[in-house]
């Protein structure tokens, strides 16, 4: 009987414990493999309007997700299934949102819909939630994507849920814990999104007809760099190259 405190299942002194770099590069494999499996139908996607200069270099260069890459979208994906299988009943085993839809020429994909109303679901690392008079600030790049697809779905209501994976309380403990989001437009607001983004749309549309990156706005800054963007040396954004990211403002 094993004594108080010591080991259920006594490990021999000797066992051999040795890391198999092979089997990690044949996962790494198999997961981008998983990952690249169902191509984006071609078209102007709502995501591409978020960073517009990535998603022209994306098009005009199409790259291989980097490792990084790969399991930052494998966790996330399997968030996104179980989440949504627990909110909206049963899904196909290899659904991650509603598909794809179509308006003003750019496709969208909401993770979940309420009675019209989009629902889009994140995970975050993020130790604590923001302070209700900075949710927009710390949201911004969400609440876009969720705005965009508002407009795309006409419903001047949609829905932010956010998984905060690490949620940290009063006693320094972290778990998991859900935040969820009513987002709310104006009837002008959705108007004047709605200008602005066929706007863009058009815009992003120009510039892969004529190969001109120059004429959309770089990415925000923290996605830029030589650390940060295979599209580094090709795009060359004014005003940041050839200088350090950490020089950037913007």
């Amino acid at each position: 009987m094993a004594k108080c405190g010591s080991e259920v299942i006594p490990l021999p002194p000797s066992l051999k414990v040795v890391r198999d770099e092979h089997q990690e590069v044949t996962l790494l494999t198999q997961a981008r493999q998983w990952i690249q499996k169902d191509d984006r139908e071609p078209g102007v996607h709502a995501s591409d309007l978020l960073d517009l200069r990535l998603a022209y270099w994306r098009n005009i260069k199409p790259t291989e997700p980097s490792e990084r890459e790969v399991w930052l979208w494998l966790v996330g994906r399997v968030l996104h299934h179980f989440v949504l299988n627990i909110a909206g009943g049963t899904r196909n085993h290899t659904d991650t949102d509603t598909g794809a839809h179509e308006e003003f020429g750019i496709l969208y994909s909401p993770d979940n819909f309420k009675d019209g109303m989009p629902i889009e679901l994140k995970t975050t690392r993020a130790f604590f939630e923001p302070d209700e008079d900075k949710i927009v600030e710390d949201f911004h790049h969400y609440l876009e994507q969720l705005c965009i697809y508002m407009v795309l779905s006409n419903a001047l209501t949609g829905f932010r849920w956010m998984l905060f994976i690490n949620l940290r309380d009063a006693a320094h403990k972290t778990w998991p814990e859900p935040r969820c989001y009513r987002v709310e437009l104006t009837q002008d607001q959705f108007e004047t999104l709605e200008q602005h983004i066929s706007a863009t749309r058009d815009l992003f549309l120009t510039a892969q007809k004529d190969r001109n990156h120059k004429i959309l706005e770089p990415c925000r800054a923290w996605k830029c760099g030589s650390d940060r963007c295979v599209f580094w040396g090709d795009c060359k954004p004014e005003g940041r190259w050839p200088e350090p990211r950490k020089k950037w403002t913007s």
